[in-house]
């Protein structure tokens, strides 16, 4: 059986996944302010490793 925890934080899912689309978005845009000739595919997966990055080091603060 499911803890509370788990239960509680499945409910987010949708709304977590939404601010992570959110996220490689925004440092998309930014990104292609600065390179004009960016290519997004690659500059997504680069976001998207950075924010892994973010992750663990938030994980290895807790």
């Amino acid at each position: 059986m499911a803890s509370l925890e788990q239960v509680e934080i499945s409910k987010y899912h949708d709304e977590l996944v939404h601010d992570v689309r959110h996220l490689v978005q925004k440092y998309g845009r930014i990104m292609g302010w600065e390179v004009p000739e960016l290519d997004e595919a690659e500059a997504s997966k680069l976001i998207l490793q950075a924010l892994k990055n973010a992750l663990a080091d938030v994980e290895r603060e807790q």
